[in-house]
C-alpha cells in the first residue's frame, strides 16, 4: 500500500495547550485547551477484519463494505475502560502495538458519538495515555457537546468552551486492550 501521499497527523497546538493547561489551569489555558481538543484530528488504534485499500487517484483509504472495526481500549486502575487517542504517531508508538493494528483519524465529534450512545459501556477517552494522560469522561464529553450546541444555536459556530476546567487524568494503565464490541464503518 502506497501511503506517501497521506499526511501524518500532528497536533502541535493541542500539545502546546496541554503543556500550558498543566502548568496553569486558569480559565484562559483551559478554554484554549478544550478548543484545541475539539479542533484536533486524533489517531485511534483499531483492529479491522479486512485490510483497507489505498486509492492512489483520490489519496483516500477505502474500507470494504461491512468491515468490522474494533477500537482498542485501555483500563484504568478502577477497571473503567477508555478509548486511547493520540496527538501523533510518535505518541501512539509509546503504547504496545499489535502487529495487525491500524489507526483511524477521528475527531471530538466522532468520540462523542461513540461515547454518548445509550448502550455504551466505555467511560471516556484518554489523550496520550503513555505521557500526558488527559482523561475525558463521558459526562464531560456530554456537557461539552451540550455547550457546543448552545453556542451554535446562539451565535453560529462555537467560539469557546468556557464552562470547563482542565483536570489531569490519573490511573490509566499503559496496556492497550481490544474492545469487545465491534463497530461497522463504511466509506465510499
Amino acid at each position: 500500500m502506497d501511503t506517501q501521499n497521506i499526511s501524518p497527523v500532528k497536533n502541535p497546538a493541542l500539545k502546546d495547550a496541554i503543556v500550558k493547561a498543566k502548568e496553569n489551569s486558569g480559565m484562559e489555558n483551559s478554554v484554549k485547551f478544550l478548543n484545541e481538543v475539539v479542533r484536533a484530528r486524533l489517531l485511534a488504534p483499531v483492529s479491522m477484519d479486512k485490510d483497507p485499500e489505498y486509492d492512489k487517484e483520490t489519496g483516500e483509504v477505502i474500507l470494504e463494505k461491512d468491515t468490522a472495526i474494533s477500537f482498542e481500549l485501555i483500563s484504568a486502575d478502577n477497571g473503567d475502560l477508555y478509548y486511547p487517542v493520540f496527538t501523533d504517531g510518535e505518541e501512539m508508538l509509546k503504547c504496545e502495538v499489535d502487529e495487525n493494528q491500524r489507526s483511524l483519524i477521528i475527531n471530538f465529534d466522532d468520540l462523542a458519538a461513540m461515547l454518548l450512545q445509550p448502550q455504551n459501556s466505555v467511560a471516556g477517552f484518554v489523550i496520550n495515555p503513555m505521557s500526558d494522560n488527559v482523561v475525558f469522561g463521558a459526562e464531560m464529553v456530554a456537557a461539552m457537546k451540550k455547550d457546543m450546541e448552545k453556542e451554535v444555536s446562539k451565535d453560529g459556530p462555537e467560539e469557546d468552551l468556557e464552562d470547563f476546567e482542565y483536570e489531569e487524568g490519573e490511573g490509566a494503565e499503559p496496556e492497550c486492550k481490544e474492545e469487545d464490541k465491534k463497530e461497522d464503518k463504511e466509506e465510499n
